[in-house]
């Protein structure tokens, strides 16, 4: 063997080296992870009869198939995004009191695609685009290995929780119509994680700014969620620069959804009261029943680990988990008030801001999981530490 030879097999790996094979590692952990929970999604949903080009129904499901065609036919021939059908015996305001983002998406996908198999891939969309969200997101606000990774399992969870059916943003409720909330969270969620980065790096206005407006503009009650989260982030950045930053990007959201947002939310008087009663309704149920759907064992480890984690996150001031926690406390309050309907929205029923508790819920659990396993090894150290100095 020459020298040269020599020296390139005995050659020392460098930091550098370790530090990009110790990245590239939890790049493809990350992807696996991410492919695998996506095509448990997938196949969970039976893609062959989503891929079936027939009329898609379920639960509010066939009701949807109109207005996108009307919207593709009638409207956009009229470069209308809203408007009247004579349909329906006397007809019926079009996309005035419904969100239009996702029903353009499936006439876009239409020109490609047999209408049936567009609309049931859209319908699918917010359901397969969850967990690279989550983990996006919690990249984007510069979380540490492994807890990305751990909020795409709690993303999945909540996707497969079956404790409730037309709340909204689960497959259960997906599959029941509820296919723009999903696709909403979804944008919600992605929206967070690119306002985060963006607060601290001054980047990003454009991306935050859209995605926050289009998750207005996919479901009314997603953009609650979205803007109020977007706030909560922003109140937690005190220096004058972040506010700079985050009440344009902000303002000018509430400017591009506006020309759906107002005319939703002013003529709400003429809205069909879909509210149902409050809940609870005080006969055999609860307020603890709502918040607490499962198995009692299940509850309790679910908030266990959930209040170990908000906890842990305000001791050691971990701003994106302390984030989560609060919101979930808002939320919390918000079920309560929200039982009477609220100011100028006016309908709401209150149900449906469970999904965005049990979502936070579920991710604030990954971090008390991470927070105990982290306390059991340092402890488990120091044991043996000890035992080796006795």
């Amino acid at each position: 063997m020459s020298n040269d030879e020599l020296a390139t097999s005995t050659r020392v790996v460098a930091p550098r080296d370790l530090v990009y094979f110790e990245r590239r590692t939890k790049l493809l952990l990350a992807g696996g992870l991410i492919f695998i929970t996506t095509l448990m999604i997938f196949l969970t949903l039976q893609p062959s009869l989503i891929f079936r080009n027939n009329t898609p129904t379920g639960g509010d499901m066939g009701a949807h198939v109109y207005g996108p065609a009307y919207l593709r036919d009638h409207l956009l021939t009229s470069l209308r995004l809203s408007g009247w059908s004579n349909d329906w015996y006397s007809g019926l305001p079009i996309y005035r009191f419904y969100m239009v983002v996702p029903a353009l998406f499936i006439v876009a996908l239409d020109i490609l695609l047999p209408y049936g198999i567009a609309l049931k891939l859209v319908a699918v969309a917010g359901l397969l685009a969850l967990p690279l969200c989550t983990w996006l997101f919690a990249r984007l606000a510069r979380l540490a290995f492994p807890i990305p990774e751990l909020l795409v399992v709690a993303s999945t969870i909540f996707l497969f929780d079956e404790s409730f059916t037309i709340y909204g943003g689960n497959i259960a409720s997906t599959m029941a119509g509820e296919f723009s909330f999903s696709i909403a969270l979804a944008f919600a969620v992605l929206g967070f994680g690119v306002f985060w980065r963006g607060i601290e790096t001054g980047g990003y206005r454009i991306a935050a700014t859209i995605l926050l407006a289009l998750s207005a503009l996919s479901h009314g009650i997603v953009l609650l969620f979205a803007f109020l989260g977007y706030l909560l982030i922003l109140a937690m950045h005190k220096e004058p620069a972040k506010w700079k930053y985050g009440a344009p990007v902000i303002g000018t959201a509430v400017l591009l959804s506006a020309f759906w947002v107002l005319p939703f939310v002013l003529n709400h008087a003429y809205m069909t009261d879909m509210k149902y009663e409050p809940q609870p309704t005080g006969y055999g149920e609860s307020f603890i029943d709502m918040f607490f759907p499962l198995h009692t064992i299940f509850d309790v480890i679910i908030t266990g680990f959930a209040l170990v984690g908000f906890v842990s996150a305000l001791w050691w001031r971990n701003f994106v988990a302390s984030w989560m926690g609060i919101y979930t406390v808002v939320l919390t309050i918000g079920v309560f008030v929200a039982r009477e309907s609220l100011p100028i929205i006016g309908l709401l029923w209150n149900p449906r801001i469970l999904p965005f508790f049990y979502l936070l819920r579920y991710m604030l659990m990954m971090f008390g999981i991470y927070e105990v396993i982290v306390a059991v090894a340092r402890f488990v150290s120091l044991e043996r530490t000890a035992a080796r100095v006795a």
